[in-house]
C-alpha cells in the first residue's frame, strides 16, 4: 500500500491475527506541522502504535492450551448440538394447541427472528472483541450492574437447563429398563456420564461429540416422524381413529402463551452465542455457523411440528415420542442419548469455563497445564453437575420452575438484548438508518413483552400444578 506524505495525518489499519484483536492504530504525532515519511524514519517516536486489545484467551502463539481453534462448521455443529435437542418433540403440541397454520407460522417466524437477533450479536462482538459471555456484553452497557445481571443470568439458565437434561436422561433410562431403577439413580448417573464428558477445555474437543450428538437428535426426529406415521394408532387412541387436524383452533390466551413459550425455548441457545465466538479461529465467520444452525433447526422444528401433528391430530403428546408404541419409545430414547448428554455438557462446558476464566484471567492456569488450572476446572465442572442434579431432584416443580427461569432470560438473550445491543452500538445514528433502529426497537419490546407474558404463564403454571396435585416430590422415583 502506497502512502503519500500529504495523506499521512492519521492512519489507522486494521490488522487481524491470533489475538483476535479489534484494531491497531498507527498514528502520527499531529502536534508538528508537516510530518511525513521521512520524519518517521528519521525518528520513530513520531509513529505511535497502540497495543491490540485482546480478549480474555489473549495472544494464544505459545500457549499450551488453545481456545480459538474452531472452523466455523464446527462452531455450527456445536450450535446445532446445543440448540436442538428432544424439546423440538413438544412442537407438536404447539399445533395441537392453536392449529397448524398458526403453529407453522410461529415457528418459521420466531426462527426468523432468531436468526436477525443471532446476526446481530456477532456484530456486537465485532465490535468489542473482548465480549466472550453475556456478562462481559452486560458490563460493556450498563456497566458492573450489567455484569453481574447478565452473568448471573446466565449461569442460573445453563445450569437449569443441566438439570433438565439430568431429568430427561432419567427418564429415557427408565423408559429403556421398564423402571427397574429409581429415577433418582438415573437422573445422577446422567449426571456423572456429563460430567466427563465436560471435562475437555476447548469446545473444539467438544465439537466431536457434538457430530455425535447432531446425528442422534436428527435420527430421532425422524424415527419419531415415521413412527408415528405407520402406527395404525397414537399411544391413548382408540383402534383405527379418526385423526382430526385443525387448521386453526381457538385458544384461551395462557394456554396459546404456553405454546408460543415453547417455541421460544426451542431457539433458546443465543445465551451462548458469545462463548462460541470467542473460540473461533475466525470469529468473522460466525455468520456462516449461525446460518447453518438457523437453517437445520428451522426446517426441523417445521416439519416434526406439521408432521406429527398431521399424524396424530387430536391424539398428539408432548414430548412426541409419547405418541408411539413403547417399542418405537424404546428405539428413540436409545438413539437419543447422545444428544440428551451433549446438549447438556455443551451448557455445562459454557457455564464452567465462564467462571474459570473470571478465576484465571491473565494467568498462566488458562493456558497451561497447571495442577491448580487442572484442578479448578474438574471441581468446577464436578460443582456445576452437582448442582444440576440436586435441583432437578429436590425442586418438586422443576419442569415449572424451568418455564420460569426461561421466560426470564431466554426471553431477553435471544430476542430483546440483541435489539439493544444494536441501538447501543448505533446511538447517534439511528435518523440516518430509521428501519433498522424500528426494527431493533421493535425486536427489544418484543424481548420485553415475552419476558412479562411468559412470566404470567409460568406463574399460573405453578399455581395450577400446587391446586391440581401435580407438584411432585424431592427425591422422587416416579
Amino acid at each position: 500500500m502506497s502512502v503519500s506524505k500529504q495523506d499521512i495525518g492519521v492512519e489507522e489499519i486494521a490488522v487481524s491475527g491470533v489475538g483476535d484483536h479489534e484494531r491497531r492504530s498507527t498514528q502520527v504525532d499531529s502536534s508538528h506541522e508537516a510530518v511525513g515519511l521521512d520524519d518517521i524514519e528519521k525518528d520513530p517516536a513520531n509513529l505511535k502504535t497502540e497495543e491490540p486489545v485482546y480478549d480474555v484467551y489473549g495472544n494464544e502463539e505459545e500457549h499450551s492450551i488453545r481456545y480459538k481453534t474452531m472452523s466455523w462448521v464446527k462452531c455450527g455443529v456445536v450450535m446445532i448440538a446445543e440448540t436442538i435437542a428432544l424439546g423440538v418433540l413438544s412442537l407438536p403440541s404447539v399445533l395441537l394447541t392453536v392449529g397448524m397454520l398458526p403453529g407453522i407460522l410461529l415457528i418459521v417466524g420466531l426462527g426468523v427472528i432468531a436468526t436477525y437477533t443471532g446476526y446481530n450479536l456477532g456484530l456486537f462482538r465485532l465490535n468489542h472483541p473482548t465480549v466472550c459471555n453475556m456478562a462481559d456484553a452486560g458490563e460493556i452497557i450498563w456497566g458492573p450492574f450489567g455484569k453481574y445481571l447478565l452473568g448471573a443470568g446466565q449461569v442460573i439458565f445453563l445450569v437449569f437447563i443441566c438439570g433438565s437434561h439430568c431429568l430427561t436422561g432419567a427418564i429415557a433410562m427408565s423408559t429403556l429398563t421398564d423402571n427397574a431403577t429409581c429415577k433418582v439413580v438415573w437422573a445422577l448417573v446422567t449426571g456423572v456420564v456429563a460430567f466427563f464428558l465436560t471435562l475437555p477445555r476447548t469446545l473444539d474437543r467438544i465439537s466431536y461429540l457434538s457430530f455425535v450428538s447432531s446425528a442422534s437428535i436428527l435420527t430421532s426426529v425422524f424415527i419419531t416422524i415415521i413412527g408415528t406415521g405407520v402406527e395404525s394408532a397414537p399411544n391413548g387412541a382408540p383402534p383405527h381413529p379418526h385423526i382430526i387436524v385443525n387448521t386453526t383452533t381457538p385458544a384461551s390466551f395462557y394456554n396459546a402463551f404456553s405454546a408460543v413459550t415453547d417455541v421460544i425455548f426451542a431457539y433458546a441457545g443465543h445465551l451462548a452465542f458469545f462463548n462460541f465466538i470467542s473460540e473461533m479461529k475466525n470469529p468473522r465467520e460466525y455468520p456462516k455457523s449461525l446460518y447453518l444452525l438457523q437453517a437445520v433447526d428451522i426446517i426441523i422444528y417445521t416439519l416434526a411440528g406439521a408432521l406429527i401433528y398431521k399424524f396424530t391430530g387430536q391424539y398428539t403428546l408432548s414430548p412426541s415420542i409419547s405418541s408411539m408404541s413403547i417399542t418405537l419409545r424404546k428405539v428413540t430414547y436409545g438413539i437419543a442419548i447422545p444428544t440428551i448428554l451433549v446438549a447438556g455438557v455443551i451448557n455445562g462446558h459454557v457455564v464452567s469455563k465462564f467462571i474459570f476464566t473470571r478465576l484465571f484471567r491473565g494467568s498462566r492456569h488458562l493456558h497451561e497445564h497447571t495442577m491448580i488450572g487442572w484442578g479448578t476446572w474438574v471441581g468446577l465442572c464436578a460443582l456445576t453437575w452437582f448442582i444440576a442434579w440436586i435441583i432437578s431432584q429436590v425442586i418438586p416443580i422443576f419442569n415449572d420452575l424451568l418455564g420460569l427461569v426461561a421466560a426470564l432470560f431466554a426471553s431477553m438473550f435471544t430476542y430483546g438484548l440483541s435489539g439493544y445491543f444494536w441501538l447501543f452500538d448505533n446511538y447517534g445514528k439511528w435518523r440516518k438508518r430509521p428501519i433498522l433502529s424500528v426494527i431493533n426497537a421493535l425486536v427489544f419490546a418484543l424481548g420485553l413483552t415475552i419476558l412479562g407474558l411468559g412470566m404470567y404463564a409460568s406463574v399460573k403454571s405453578i399455581i395450577v400444578s400446587y391446586q391440581t396435585g401435580q407438584a411432585g416430590t424431592p427425591f422422587s422415583c416416579s
